[in-house]
């Protein structure tokens, strides 16, 4: 999977970033995206880079086809986790409405971070009080959520 900047900072904002790298999935991210984070961010994400279980990339040469390449409200951290899905054949994790939509055209799946949540909570990572309360917590920060998708999550959850 590769992750998006906006991913890693829910995940770290509602302490939920451990999880992550405990689901059955490899995790990769570009050094576009790593420095995009702050410095807090870095910091909590360099353990996993230490212990193998995050893979970061240098994207020198961005495979894209032209349309991307030359689409201005894509920034150039979008572009290299696009690329890099596209090299690695990998879905993305993204919050990111834009890469979302020209990630779907593409046909490259795309999962955010309410799919993690259900990832959670199948691997019984986590608690669905946990899961309902996190949720919220993060609601209050992320304005980009889906409502009603959130809304139905905590309903079930608590």
């Amino acid at each position: 999977a590769i992750t998006d900047a906006n991913v890693f900072i829910d995940l770290i904002y509602i302490e939920l970033h451990e999880e992550l790298f405990a689901i059955d999935l490899e995790i990769h991210t570009t050094h576009n995206v790593f420095y995009e984070l702050n410095e807090k961010q870095q910091s909590v994400l360099s353990k996993f880079v230490k212990k193998k279980q995050l893979t970061l990339h240098s994207q020198e040469e961005l495979k894209l086809p032209d349309d991307i390449r030359n689409n201005k409200r894509l920034s150039d951290s979008d572009k290299s986790v696009f690329s890099l899905a596209v090299e690695l054949d990998a879905f993305i994790l993204t919050g990111d409405d834009l890469l979302r939509k020209i990630s779907g055209v593409q046909m490259i799946e795309v999962h955010g971070v309410l799919w993690l949540f259900d990832r959670f909570l199948e691997n019984k990572l986590i608690t669905k009080k946990k899961a309902a309360a996190q949720l919220k917590h993060l609601r209050g920060y992320n304005k980009r959520l889906p409502p009603d998708e959130c809304e139905k999550r905590i309903s079930i959850w608590s």
